[in-house]
């Protein structure tokens, strides 16, 4: 017989962010979401969550920054995609993205980290994903700096909580 585990989940708006953070059941955290809207229906997501690896009393932490659009981006090699994106208007970065369906994401930890801390005070984001034919599919985001701000350091916080001490070595949540 299948028991779904019961969690809560405490949603707040962060400015011009969505913001949720989950809890299991025994109230500890155990994943946060930050959510922004761009243009033409694209969405960034951040996300940092622990999940079972193997044995009940192992855990993993996964941490990721996703950017979803309504046009169909394919799948790409484990390795991901090429993909150029930029802050305000500034020299555009190169790496690689794991594309599915239509999502890209970035989901090394040293990547999110540093995604982050350009994302923290920018005023602009442009991503260039592209599609399984490699042709670019843009997606732009308007950014408060004041509030990404905010959700940074909360998402930083909370990111601390759900790894606990035995992930407290991971390149975001310093």
């Amino acid at each position: 017989m299948f028991v779904p585990e019961r969690a809560q989940a405490l949603a707040a708006w962060i400015g011009s962010w969505d913001y949720v953070l989950q809890h299991d059941q025994e109230g500890r955290p155990k994943a946060a979401f930050a959510r922004l809207r761009g243009d033409d229906e694209a969405l960034l997501w951040l996300t940092c969550t622990r999940y079972p690896n193997g044995g009940e009393t192992q855990e993993a932490l996964a941490l990721s920054a996703t950017v979803s659009q309504k046009s169909y981006l394919g799948r790409s090699p484990l390795r991901g995609r090429s993909t150029v994106y930029w802050f305000d208007d500034g020299s555009p970065e190169l790496s690689y993205w794991v594309y599915r369906e239509k999502a890209g994401q970035l989901a090394s930890p040293e990547q999110v980290s540093r995604f982050l801390e350009r994302l923290t005070g920018a005023q602009s984001l442009v991503i260039e994903l592209s599609n399984y034919r490699y042709e670019t599919q843009r997606s732009q985001f308007q950014l408060n700096p004041l509030d990404t701000k905010r959700v940074a350091e909360r998402f930083r916080q909370d990111c601390r909580d759900i790894a606990g001490p035995a992930n407290a070595n991971l390149p975001l949540i310093r």
